[in-house]
């Protein structure tokens, strides 16, 4: 695991040491700061930029740090017309929006462009709004021909920061694709393009593996200000319920923090649940942490289940059921609508939406 982990940390410096994001940036902060950054170790970050300092981008001097070698891949005197951007909030280098940006950029280059990273946008940062202006205006003075964009969450403005970002470039002619969720609440219409998971399917499919297993006292628990698409799942979840002839209660989306334990025991304790759908995996891990600390144990006490399929990449006690999104898929399919709307620009929009699959874990006692 910490090998793949040390694959990811390496392509995404490598990205932004080649898309001018370091621009003027000649030391890269020390491995202690990386770590913390990455939510890494240390001999996990070492492994990274030994990968780095072999392929020749960085240099290395004992008890002085890590230098950048090669100049960043793009300038103004580079064919901007094969340029593409990419906007999405870092949630964790092991995050699906991470999986997703690697598979983009690996595709673009097949086809002829290169992605171009902007930068790092922590949703909760308070920076969050001078950091967007910063990298759209950036974008937009380089004369990008397309963003990609991965709408925020988990921030009280959501609405707000999302249409900013999105109308800065459609004011300024430039096309963007939104990948896993619409800036508008559902079932508002979409007014740009969009590739998703089918996150009501997900939602249907999950839910209804979890009756088979048993659950009756069945919750959706999402951390607060989630993604337009977390309320997708729900929407699923619901069905799923109904259709298998459980009448679910009216409060079953709860709202907590991932780390908020004692919110989450007075949760269990009023509501006791047999089992939790969580938003997405990351989530479903800190739920599983927390109810170790409460001495419950999961699946005994309460089944867990999430979204993302991240115990392939994570190292973590157990696997958890969750749905497995096809990236490869949505990623060839977003560059390709792309494509055809840099092309047409007034062609009707398009939404494109891929089922995931069911995968059984630990975490439901499989």
């Amino acid at each position: 695991m910490a090998g793949i982990k040390s694959r990811v940390i390496c392509d995404d410096l490598l990205r932004r040491i080649t898309s001018g994001d370091l621009s003027g940036v000649l030391m890269l902060p020390g491995e202690g700061k990386l770590a913390k950054a990455y939510a890494c170790s240390r001999p996990t970050v070492r492994k990274a930029l030994a990968e780095l300092r072999g392929a020749g981008y960085i240099t290395s001097a004992k008890g002085s740090g890590s230098y950048i070698t090669r100049p960043a891949r793009f300038s103004q005197k580079d064919n901007a017309e094969t340029f593409l951007g990419i906007i999405f909030p870092n949630m964790g280098p092991e995050y699906f929006f991470d999986f997703l940006c690697n598979n983009l950029a690996s595709h673009a280059s097949e086809s002829g462009y290169s992605l171009v990273y902007g930068g790092y946008l922590s949703p909760k940062s308070e920076m969050l709004k001078p950091d967007i202006m910063r990298i759209c205006g950036r974008y937009i003075a380089q004369k990008i021909k397309g963003i990609f964009f991965a709408p925020f969450g988990y921030h009280s403005k959501n609405d707000q920061v999302n249409k900013e970002i999105i109308y800065s470039f459609s004011n300024a002619g430039v096309p963007v694709v939104l990948l896993d969720s619409n800036i508008e609440c559902y079932p508002r219409p979409n007014n740009f393009d969009l590739v998703s998971l089918n996150h009501i399917q997900a939602g249907y499919v999950i839910t209804e593996h979890l009756i088979k297993r048993n659950a009756r006292r069945l919750f959706f628990l999402a951390p607060p200000n989630s993604h337009h698409s977390v309320k997708l799942r729900f929407i699923g979840c619901r069905a799923a319920m109904t259709g298998n002839g459980i009448m679910p209660d009216e409060d079953i989306f709860v709202e907590i923090e991932r780390d908020d334990i004692s919110c989450l025991s007075r949760f269990i304790n009023e509501k006791k649940p047999d089992t939790i759908l969580c938003s997405n995996d990351m989530t479903a891990m800190s739920v599983m942490q927390s109810l170790e600390k409460l001495r419950l144990k999961v699946p005994a006490d309460i089944m867990i289940a999430g979204f993302d399929n991240l115990s392939k990449v994570m190292l973590f006690s157990r696997s958890i059921t969750s749905i497995d999104q096809p990236v490869d898929y949505i990623s060839r399919a977003a560059l390709n609508l792309m494509v055809e709307r840099m092309s047409d620009p007034h062609k009707p929009v398009s939404t494109i939406s891929f089922s995931g699959t069911l995968v059984t874990g630990e975490s439901t006692g499989e």
